[in-house]
């Protein structure tokens, strides 16, 4: 049969071939145009397979996937086409990576006949307990950022087909630069929240809102203050997950905003990480009664000392280093015993990790503790006394100076050994922290009185 028709066709004359084989042309193409606009063909490529699924169940199940992912025009159906067909090429010699990349325009989504512009921002909407109106979000630009549908529409919420994403919204709204006041939006909890106007039971706890609000408390400053602000931390190896190098050293963040949001889309957490809020992002009530609030740097003397960074260490000096130090000995692995802060008193229930001797016997041969720590302690207790009393004769001294000049000097002498005894009190360890490092302090604090008389 096939032979037959060849035949008829050599002896058809010459413009009734060419008819014939633009009339079959035209079939061609009109087939494989509708062919390849089916969402049943893009499911064809296997990396499709999630995302065609996700579709099915969405809530975009009966809208066309070019409808949205080629531009409304003519031209941008060409284009789109174009680029299909590459795309198909690269999937059948097998150069298509293992997860596509899709941006859809804004003009694919606000076309009048899917999603008015006027009707969306009209309307106030409740996103999962949240006010929300998309008034405050359309074409905006945010540090570099063109706010467009696909920015808070993404695959990253769920299975579901181009859902909001709740990590964008947090990744706005509460992420800060490092150094930086504020975030990148001014958020208050009431921007998005409405106030509870019933009481909620947390274990033994209730929480009537109804009482701070009648006391005009500021929802950030007081209980959610931990809740509404996360350091931004963008390293150049989140940038190596698909550059080669590093982010430029200059280039600041609205640059990288317009460079990663222009274009083809960037999700905001692929490099911006996790950002929580609400119940998940609080640990417990200790957020709220965090010490360091207050106590903050107070054991600094103990760890200058350990490291050999105290301010009365010169630059220039070789550090002597604590062998214990260099091992990479943590506090906890001398500090074991759990004891009372103060016995009998009621300021505390909690207790303190003590260091002692036997700590040493973990690494050392058994009794090592016990030999060493009064031997070291002893050694600099004595060593202390002895600058101690020269060093208060040298303030005798400064204080009966009658030159001025003279006396300033001593006074000078006298401050800088008084701090390096100070150090070596207020750290209370008499040397076991750091046994050659004590020691060479006391040694300078001597050295230091011996050349100002």
């Amino acid at each position: 049969m096939f032979r037959s028709v060849v035949s008829r066709f050599k002896r058809m004359k010459w413009p009734a071939r060419i008819f014939l084989l633009a009339v079959f042309a035209c079939l061609f193409g009109v087939g494989t145009v509708e062919l390849t606009g089916q969402p049943r063909f893009c499911n064809s490529c296997h990396v499709m397979n999630p995302y065609y699924a996700s579709w099915k169940t969405s809530g975009h199940s009966n809208v066309n996937c070019l409808e949205c992912h080629l531009q409304p025009g003519f031209a941008g159906f060409v284009k789109g086409k174009i680029n299909g067909l590459a795309q198909a090429v690269d999937c059948a010699v097998g150069r298509i990576g293992t997860k596509p990349s899709a941006t859809v325009m804004d003009a694919s989504c606000l076309r009048p006949d899917c999603h008015s512009v006027q009707e969306i921002a009209s309307k106030e909407m409740d996103y999962n307990g949240v006010k929300f109106t998309h008034e405050r979000h359309l074409s905006k630009v945010v540090d570099g950022i063109k706010i467009s549908c696909g920015t808070c529409h993404s695959h990253f919420e769920g299975n579901e087909h181009f859902k909001v994403s709740h990590e964008v919204c947090f990744t706005c709204h509460f992420l800060r630069e490092t150094g930086a006041d504020g975030q990148l939006v001014k958020t208050k909890c009431q921007n998005c929240h409405r106030v509870p106007d019933a009481p909620i039971k947390r274990g033994l706890v209730t929480i009537d809102h109804a009482q701070f609000v009648a006391y005009n408390a500021n929802c950030e400053q007081s209980c959610h203050k931990n809740e509404i602000q996360t350091t931004s931390k963008v390293t150049d190896r989140v940038c190596l997950n698909c550059h080669s190098f590093g982010k430029d050293p200059n280039a600041g963040h609205t640059e990288l905003h317009q460079a990663h949001t222009a274009g083809e889309k960037v999700e905001c957490f692929a490099c911006h990480g996790q950002v929580l809020h609400g119940q998940t992002a609080v640990a417990s009530l200790a957020v709220m009664m965090d010490c360091r609030n207050c106590h903050s740097d107070t054991h600094e003397v103990q760890r200058t000392i350990y490291t050999t960074e105290s301010p009365t260490q010169e630059q220039t000096a070789q550090r002597v280093l604590s062998p214990m130090f260099m091992t990479h000995v943590e506090c906890t692995g001398c500090h074991i015993e759990r004891v009372q802060k103060t016995a009998g008193a009621l300021d505390s229930f909690g207790t303190v990790a003590r260091a002692v001797p036997r700590a040493c016997d973990t690494c050392h041969e058994k009794g090592t503790g016990e030999k060493y720590v009064p031997f070291w302690q002893g050694s600099i207790k004595a060593k202390f006394e002895q600058v101690k009393a020269k060093l208060e004769h040298l303030e005798a001294l400064a204080k009966a100076q009658t030159n001025e000049d003279a006396g300033k000097k001593l006074r000078e002498k006298t401050e800088q050994a008084r701090l390096i005894l100070e150090s070596v009190a207020a750290d209370g360890s008499w040397g076991v922290h750091n046994f050659k490092y004590t020691e060479a302090m006391l040694i300078r604090a001597e050295e230091i009185i011996s050349g100002a008389k």
